[in-house]
């Protein structure tokens, strides 16, 4: 309901309905939306300066030590230029080590420090914590097909 106050504005409630026209069978438009609602969940939830993709570097490169910044990005779904700042972040911070490859000058290996490793298992805590409030929001086979779909579209795109 719109009023008017003294100051002679309009004032509408910030909840009120809008209309989204070809927004509502926009895919990209609820992609974002769910993406921003859930980086925000995602900073609110492990109180760090962390984004979701630098927690996705960190597990990554825990999963596979020693792998080239190269494929790292590959693995992430990011372009080199992306994955550098990434992986400076977290070199400053003390959470990886790059270290040359041997025959290749130009690539480095990428591994977790110890405080990495511990930074790292207390995130996941919190990220399954998060996980497990979006099973209980969407049932657990919702969130396996969500999943599943996102995948899907991804490769789709990738097609």
């Amino acid at each position: 309901m719109r009023t008017k106050l003294k100051s002679g504005k309009i004032d509408e409630p910030a909840h009120a309905d809008m209309d989204l026209s070809s927004l509502e069978k926009n895919v990209g438009f609820h992609m974002r939306k769910a993406f921003l609602a859930a980086q925000g969940a995602f900073l609110k939830e492990t109180g760090v300066k962390l984004m979701t993709g630098q927690y996705s570097v960190m597990e990554i490169i825990s999963n596979n030590p020693g792998r080239t910044q190269s494929a790292i990005a590959w693995a992430a779904g990011l372009d080199r230029s992306s994955l550098v700042p990434i992986l400076n972040q977290l070199e400053k911070s003390g959470l990886i080590v790059r270290e040359p490859v041997l025959n290749d000058k130009r690539a480095y290996a990428v591994t977790l420090t110890e405080q990495g490793h511990a930074e790292l298992d207390s995130l996941r805590i919190k990220i399954n914590e998060m996980e497990q409030v979006f099973v209980g929001g969407l049932g657990a086979r919702n969130h396996q097909q969500l999943i599943s779909l996102l995948k899907r579209f991804h490769d789709t795109l990738q097609n």
